[in-house]
């Protein structure tokens, strides 16, 4: 047996190797890494690892030995180059893999721009852009974020730390426009502001000084000039699809498309993580994630189809993301027409805002409240009536407010 071939070595891609294993599955299992170092934590990058806190082996997502204790071949600074599904080959640059069933975990990389390939201009997807981006934070120095998303705001929240001038950019009217409810990202902008990030909403760069190959500063669209040592471009991510769509495999909203068991169009051949789009029930839509939670149970997921133990994917989905003081924590997805309740003390720095749809609990976006995040993740998507008022008072748990459904009685 030719066994597994997993295609990425990130959260998603070892998660599927160790769940394999866990599950019984005793065939070769080969996972196939394009950085040169060990699997990590993707997380820490843009805070702790940023900030200098903790080292490269202290992100590490298994210990040192953990692969090889478990028979999983870790192929580390390997670049997959092609899959051939007629074969069932992954083509590598220096030889061949081949596999029974084939994982593509190919992640998403940064999104670049049009005019910024600058010696100061960074951008954060690997351990190799934080370890870059670590050395240029320099305390006094200015840098400029494009993109008011959540790796851009971590990163001004940990170049406030670290004593740096932070002007963030963002070309919607206000932060998380396609994450967060309004409420909080005005929320969110106001603790930037107080933390002392500068924010220019509705702003694009219009034009860039250079001087030596760097740039010296930046011109907005809406007539500020702001000048930069450095800039860190976190405009979104492109996901990488390309040896999928190569083979032939299906794409929609830039992912490879997976059904419920989380294969491609190609026989024999799974996407997990970023890379993928899938239908959600609770959104009733196909959604494209990109979390680590979504990477993580995706690779659970797919060990399971594998190992023939198998069920549709349904997650409920949940993100997270810490900003100077605030742990941010979000269950659930936006839906068109729903309506938000405010939960908890805005004013102390710890509340909670409740999404419903009619008498249906949606997402529930947390702010210091641990408690609430926590109900929230057991509650979404299981049925019964949500009373939004109940949920209102702090004093009252979350999953008080959820009345199973009604029983109907034969005759």
């Amino acid at each position: 047996m030719s066994g597994t071939v997993i295609v990425g070595a990130g959260h998603a891609g070892v998660q599927a190797a160790v769940s394999l294993r866990q599950a019984g599955y005793g065939e070769p299992i080969r996972l196939v890494g394009e950085e040169d170092c060990p699997p990590y934590h993707r997380p820490p990058l843009s805070k702790a690892m940023l900030a200098g806190e903790k080292q490269p082996e202290q992100i590490a997502l298994r210990g040192p030995d953990f692969f090889e204790r478990n028979g999983i071949e870790l192929l580390l600074g390997t670049r997959a180059s092609a899959l051939d599904p007629a074969s069932k080959t992954v083509l590598l640059e220096h030889g061949t893999l081949a596999y029974d069933k084939a994982v593509l975990a190919t992640g998403a990389g940064a999104r670049m721009l049009e005019g910024f390939r600058y010696a100061n201009v960074f951008h954060l997807r690997s351990m190799r852009d934080a370890l870059a981006l670590q050395e240029a934070l320099a305390p006094g120095a200015r840098l400029v974020i494009v993109g008011g998303g959540f790796i851009g705001l971590e990163v001004a929240a940990t170049a406030r730390k670290l004593g740096l001038s932070v002007d963030v950019v963002e070309a919607e009217e206000r932060l998380l426009k396609r994450a967060a409810p309004a409420f909080l990202s005005d929320y969110i902008a106001d603790r930037h502001r107080a933390g002392g990030v500068s924010i220019h909403l509705g702003a694009q760069i219009d034009r860039i000084a250079a001087h030596a190959g760097r740039v010296a500063s930046v011109a907005l669209s809406n007539g500020a000039t702001l000048a930069a040592d450095l800039v860190l471009v976190g405009v979104g991510n492109r996901p990488e699809t390309g040896l999928g769509v190569e083979a032939g495999a299906a794409t929609e909203l830039g992912g490879l498309l997976v059904n419920d068991a989380l294969q491609t169009s190609l026989p024999d051949v799974y996407a997990i993580g970023d890379c993928t789009t899938f239908h959600l029930p609770a959104a009733g839509r196909r959604v494209r994630l990109e979390s680590v939670q979504n990477a993580v149970d995706q690779g659970k997921a797919v060990a399971g189809q594998i190992a023939g133990a198998g069920k549709a994917y349904d997650p409920v989905p949940w993100f997270w993301s810490d900003q100077f003081d605030m742990k941010l924590q979000m269950t659930g997805l936006s839906l068109a027409g729903s309506e938000i309740t405010v939960r908890g003390d805005v004013e102390r720095g710890s509340f909670s805002l409740i999404e419903t749809l009619g008498e249906r609990l949606v997402a529930v976006y947390s702010v210091n409240a641990v408690a609430d995040h926590m109900a929230s993740r057991r509650l979404a998507g299981e049925p019964g009536r949500f009373d939004r008022s109940a949920a209102a008072d702090p004093d009252t748990p979350l999953k008080a407010c959820l009345a199973p459904p009604a029983v109907r009685r034969a005759g």
